[in-house]
């Protein structure tokens, strides 16, 4: 039996760096790899020098909710090349026991086109305008929210005393950005 084609090839991406491209068609739904990495922790991760000091917040971290970090630089493997899109056409999926991750497509994908997924990064810290500005995103997205930060939802103002009558100022209908 034939080995079948990678679903995937790596090339520069005219976004950011190098980037991942479909091979070939892919189907909705299909998993295209795991995240691979060496497993460490957290204190470790934040203990590393960056991979290169000139984008010191670039890194092939995947932070998992068992509380280990996937290092994609050791050990890692091509998804460490996926980047980040606010629309994206893939998300990265966690197994049950949080101790794995894998890319699988939210819709068809074709040939030649760049894989994305949403890194949603989380921070520990306020996130101010400068620390926005070192994680900022430049996927082009229609809906970009400027960064690779996952933000928090903001919360609705209080109606004041005021008779809402449609059913989207009711948040029945469609949401607005």
């Amino acid at each position: 039996m034939s080995k079948r084609e990678p679903w995937h090839i790596v090339k520069r991406s005219p976004l950011h760096g190098n980037g991942v491209f479909a091979a070939r068609p892919i189907p909705a739904g299909t998993t295209v790899f795991q995240y691979a990495g060496r497993r460490i922790t957290p204190e470790q991760a934040d203990a590393q020098p960056p991979a290169n000091p000139d984008e010191p917040f670039h890194t092939f971290f995947f932070a998992l909710s068992s509380g280990m970090v996937i290092d994609g630089a050791q050990r890692g493997n091509d998804a460490r090349w996926i980047n980040h899109s606010c629309e994206p056409n893939c998300q990265a999926q966690e197994n049950e026991d949080g101790t794995r991750v894998y890319i699988v497509t939210l819709r068809d994908i074709e040939a030649g086109e760049e894989l994305f997924y949403d890194y949603g990064l989380v921070m520990d810290a306020k996130i101010t305008k400068s620390v926005r500005d070192q994680y900022a995103c430049y996927c082009g997205a229609d809906k970009c929210r400027g960064t690779m930060l996952a933000l928090p939802r903001k919360k609705k103002a209080k109606n004041k005393g005021k008779v809402k009558d449609t059913a989207e100022e009711k948040g029945k209908g469609s949401r607005k950005a």
